[in-house]
C-alpha cells in the first residue's frame, strides 16, 4: 500500500469525527469481549494534528508481534467506538478508535488535542473502557 494514502485516510476519518462528534462521553458503548478485556501496549507509527479542528489522529499498531491478532480482534470489533488510551505515565484518555481496513494491521485512533501528545514510536496501553 501507498505510505501516501494513510495520511488521506487519517484526514478523512479526522473530519468524520470532527463532524459527527463521535467523542461524545455519553454514547452508548458494547459490552466488552475477551480480546478487549487485557490492555494491548501499542506503539506509534504516525501522528498528526489538525489545529483549526483542535483533533489529533494516531496510527499505531502492537507494541509485541504476539498481540497482532489480539488487536486485530479488537479493531474488527469495536472499530468506531470510544476506547481508553493509558500514557507511559498512568495517565488514561478517551478517544475514538478505528481499524484502517487499507493498512493491515493498523488502528486509528481520534482524540483531541489538548488531551494526548503523542508522536512517532512513543507507546500506549489501549483498551475498552
Amino acid at each position: 500500500m501507498s505510505q501516501k494514502l494513510c495520511p488521506a485516510i487519517v484526514l478523512a476519518a479526522t473530519l468524520l469525527i470532527h463532524s459527527s462528534s463521535v467523542l461524545d462521553a455519553g454514547a452508548p458503548q458494547a459490552a466488552p469481549t475477551n480480546a478487549g478485556n487485557r490492555p494491548i501496549i501499542c506503539s506509534v507509527m504516525e501522528s498528526f494534528e489538525e489545529q483549526k479542528l483542535g483533533m489529533r489522529a494516531i496510527v499505531f499498531h502492537q507494541r509485541d508481534k504476539a498481540d497482532g491478532p489480539r488487536l486485530g480482534d479488537l479493531l474488527l470489533k469495536h472499530s468506531g467506538e470510544e476506547m481508553e488510551l493509558e500514557a507511559s505515565g498512568g495517565s488514561r484518555y478517551r478517544a475514538t478508535v478505528f481499524r484502517v481496513k487499507s493498512c493491515f494491521g493498523r488502528g486509528l485512533a481520534i482524540i483531541p488535542t489538548d488531551r494526548l501528545k503523542l508522536g512517532e514510536n512513543d507507546q500506549f496501553t489501549l483498551r475498552l473502557p
